[in-house]
């Protein structure tokens, strides 16, 4: 069926009025009228904010790098915000928010999947160590380079063939690299990485996991930018699972764009019965 233009135009607003509850990018004007060409220009500078050759070539990499470092750091590789995380407002992030919480699970047997933190660390044969690709065999090898954090990895950055998904060949170098580095404790793990190239900082996060035997918390917090537009986010998760009730997700999700005057996302949620194929939305 057709769908006349005035109705497709009503369905946009709708969809731009969902997505902008919550939202603000003035705080000294709350009654101020709502502007959706001014909250659609704000919504996309957030997804712009990552969408770089840097972020572009970290996320080809990502696999392997995840490959590399296992464990907790890992999965704060898995978790690299993006801007999927506005995809449909509150049920885009809170698609991410699941994929998320897959990272801080495990099965015990053949019981349902608990609140877990992967305590595994970096290997140590890795620590201080650049990786670099290697046309020959199309993967990521150690090398000789310096500059990696002795707590962590250092990956070099490569343009990426959009028909491929990997580094160009002959390799084109985007003067840029990626770092991973972790610390960790008996309970909680910390993971900082950083995506720089030609000396701009086009991502910077922290992920900070603790857990016990029923619940795990996981945060993730830094600032992506594509070097005119800058997105702060701040990702609490709160993951609640036993054997009888199953597991609950709540997050409490803020993005700000302090170079739109402050625009403002913020998603607050709870989901029960995340592991099954239907979850319910309190």
């Amino acid at each position: 069926m057709r769908v006349p233009h005035s109705a497709s135009r009503t369905v946009a607003l709708a969809t731009l009025v969902a997505l902008a509850v919550g939202c603000s990018n003035d705080s000294a004007a709350p009654n101020a009228p709502f502007d959706p060409a001014g909250t659609s220009l704000d919504v996309a500078a957030v997804g712009e904010s990552f969408n770089t050759p840097a972020l572009q070539a970290y996320g080809a990499a990502s696999a392997e790098i995840s490959d590399v470092v296992g464990g907790s750091a890992a999965a704060a590789v898995r978790g690299t915000p993006s801007a999927a995380l506005l995809a449909g407002g509150k049920a885009g992030a809170l698609r991410y928010a699941r994929a998320l919480s897959r990272n801080y699970t495990a099965r015990v047997g053949a019981r349902q999947p608990l609140p877990a933190v992967a305590a595994a660390e970096i290997p140590a044969e890795y620590l201080g160590v650049t990786f670099v690709w290697d046309v020959e065999t199309d993967t990521y090898v150690p090398s000789d380079l310096s500059g990696a954090p002795s707590n962590g990895v250092r990956f070099e950055l490569y343009a990426i063939s959009p028909v491929t998904g990997k580094p160009i060949e002959p390799l084109v170098s985007i003067d840029g690299h990626a770092e991973i580095s972790l610390t960790e404790t008996s309970n909680s793990s910390t993971v900082h990485i950083v995506v720089v190239s030609s000396d701009v900082t086009f991502l910077d996060y922290t992920v900070v996991a603790s857990g016990t035997a029923t619940s795990v918390d996981f945060s993730i917090s830094g600032h992506a930018t594509n070097g005119t537009d800058q997105v702060d986010f701040d990702l609490d998760n709160r993951l609640i699972g036993t054997d009888a009730a199953g597991l609950a997700l709540s997050i409490d999700y803020e993005l700000v764009v302090p170079t739109r005057g402050g625009f403002l996302l913020d998603f607050e949620s709870t989901v029960s019965g995340i592991a099954s194929d239907s979850p319910t939305t309190i």
